[in-house]
């Protein structure tokens, strides 16, 4: 279904993901289950937002009537008590369950550090629990699962630049977390802490807007088409489309909301980068695309049939935020991980002309996956002045309809090319989905897709030749290509950026050109040892990944200093062989 003739414009095809490559890496279960096994009763327990936070409700309920975006579907909570928990090496040792910090807290058979609590919402459909003031060792792992559920296990990748955590989602009213030291952690003198502070809760919505407090299905849009119904005859890719869309959901501000996203391909055969699409109105921080939670495969198994248990999907927890924009309405992230079985969308940066069908993917309100069709439309169609061509596409909707929760959704032509996501409606009821009076507006890739240039079509280089650029030394006579990534506590990340010193040896600076950050070198050694040898020094203490290539074989060395690890000098004389 790839097969497109391309223009002189840059287009490139959707992409899918072989199941063998992204199979994701098996993590061990929670080591103890500690407050699950000792206490009948949660440690920690919050009041139904029915009784306790009518004003919040209220206020969600009027903000989804105003028309505002992106939707909401939740909001957070503080604790009656928020529990400071502060693991010292006293914690070492405790063969039995202690009572600590809300929770308990002992030592596992591994001889690790460990501490866990439950939490009990009354009447809550999803909960999401906020660490905040997290300062733990690199290595640290946490799990948070509710009843019946397999536990998501998650770590400093979460971690935000205001030094929180978002956990990920579970449902029901029932919450249990641990955490799980690193061997030999924490050292004499040292501690390893976190606050548990407050909760989010979030709801299912009706067609208004409002939180439907019933485990009812949320009824939507009498317009609304489900996914599943629609067949390779209506849309030939239909089927891979699916597996590229999510449904996102995320806190920002206290608030938490829901839209839509693809993930987009991009043109170096080498990767695979989940690269995410989706609306500047959904969110546009950092601190937001850290707590992005990515369900995937949210859908009937049968036409019109039932939905599945959104907490059994596979999902993404945490992005990297690269490029957001406000003039064509766009957000573009890279996930921190996705599951197997994904599909990543082409593009295509020309304007479509007018009356060309478009096709389109979205969870309205946080349901699951819907469908619509319609019509590009270069006059002729309501047009609002926030929102002008050639910056944003229009179009008439023929089948189907979009919703709030749909924002960020990618709309494709035949083929499977992305050429915008959904900015919203415009017409005399621009809310009303199945009202094909509105037109519906997109950010127009054309206009997005300079900003995201560099990640979605990278430099080509040829085999076999290093050639140096802003973030690539080139050393040992041309032959070794050397590039760098970092990340800090706060969740940022980027290219290192790269200055040459002499044929071996060169610099890496991340923030600022006159701060060097890392020293390498890589040397032919082939008259000691039949080896070419890898020597590194750093001045930080981020997470660094550091990829030597030799360019000549292909062969590949990555050597990587974790997160809040003071930088730990690589001398690797046993690096690559093939000598001349």
């Amino acid at each position: 279904f790839l097969a497109r003739a391309q223009a002189a414009a840059e287009v490139n095809p959707p992409l899918v993901l072989p199941e063998s490559l992204a199979a994701p890496a098996r993590v061990a279960a929670p080591p103890l289950r500690l407050a699950e096994g000792m206490s009948a009763q949660p440690l920690m327990a919050v009041r139904s937002a029915e009784t306790a936070a009518g004003d919040q409700l209220e206020a969600l309920t009027a903000w989804n009537r105003a028309g505002n975006r992106p939707v909401r579907i939740g909001f957070a909570r503080p604790l009656p008590s928020s529990q400071k928990v502060v693991l010292t090496a006293a914690a070492k040792g405790l063969a039995r369950p202690t009572p600590y910090a809300g929770g308990f807290v002992s030592e596992s058979l591994a001889g690790r550090v460990v501490w866990g609590t439950s939490l009990r919402v009354e009447g809550a459909y999803r909960l999401r629990v906020h660490l905040t003031d997290v300062a733990v060792p690199a290595g640290t792992r946490f799990w948070v699962y509710g009843l019946g559920e397999e536990p998501r296990a998650f770590g400093l990748e979460l971690l935000g630049p205001d030094g929180g955590i978002w956990t990920p989602s579970v449902g029901g009213g029932e919450v249990y977390l641990e955490a799980e030291l690193p061997a030999g952690a924490p050292a004499d003198g040292q501690t390893a802490r976190f606050t548990v502070r407050e909760v989010s809760e979030s709801f299912r919505l009706d067609a208004e807007g409002s939180p439907v407090l019933t485990p009812d299905p949320a009824p939507i849009g009498e317009c609304i088409v489900d996914a599943t119904c629609v067949s390779t005859a209506t849309l030939d890719v239909v089927d891979a489309y699916r597996r590229a869309v999510a449904s996102l959901v995320f806190v920002d501000g206290g608030q938490e909301f829901v839209c839509s996203g693809a993930l987009l391909n991009d043109t170096d055969q080498a990767t695979l980068i989940p690269y995410l699409l989706t609306a500047n109105h959904c969110f546009d921080t950092q601190a937001a695309a850290s707590t992005l939670e990515a369900f995937w495969d949210y859908r009937s198994t049968t036409c019109n049939g039932v939905a599945p248990n959104l907490f059994g999907l596979q999902r993404s927890n945490g992005s990297t935020l690269l490029a957001t924009g406000a003039g064509s309405d766009f957000t573009f992230v890279r996930l921190n991980s996705i599951p197997s079985n994904r599909v990543f969308l082409g593009w295509d940066d020309r304007a479509p002309a007018n009356n060309t069908r478009l096709y389109r993917i979205s969870h309205p309100f946080g349901e699951p996956q819907s469908y619509s069709t319609g019509l590009v439309k270069t006059s002729g169609v309501p047009v609002c002045a926030d929102s002008p061509r050639p910056r944003f596409l229009y179009s008439q909707v023929t089948q189907g309809g979009t919703f709030g929760g749909s924002s960020g959704s990618p709309v494709i032509l035949a083929g499977g090319f992305t050429v915008g996501q959904l900015n919203g409606g415009c017409g005399p009821s621009a809310d009303d989905g199945c009202d094909y009076d509105n037109s519906e507006i997109d950010g127009a890739f054309i206009q997005t897709y300079p900003a995201i240039r560099q990640w979605l079509s990278p430099p080509v280089t040829n085999p076999g030749v290093c050639t140096p650029n802003a973030t690539t030394l080139c050393l040992s006579g041309g032959r070794f290509q050397v590039r760098t990534q970092w990340q800090t506590a706060q969740g940022a990340s980027g290219d290192g950026m790269a200055v040459s010193l002499t044929s071996d040896t060169g610099y890496f600076w991340f923030f600022n050109s006159s701060n060097v950050e890392m020293v390498i070198k890589v040397l032919n050694a082939c008259s000691l040892n039949s080896r070419f040898w890898v020597f590194s020094g750093g001045l930080t203490d981020v997470r660094v990944v550091t990829t030597v290539t030799d360019v000549q074989t292909g062969n590949v060395k990555t050597y990587t200093n974790p997160l809040s690890t003071k930088f730990q000098p690589v001398q690797d004389t046993n690096a690559f062989g093939a000598c001349p």
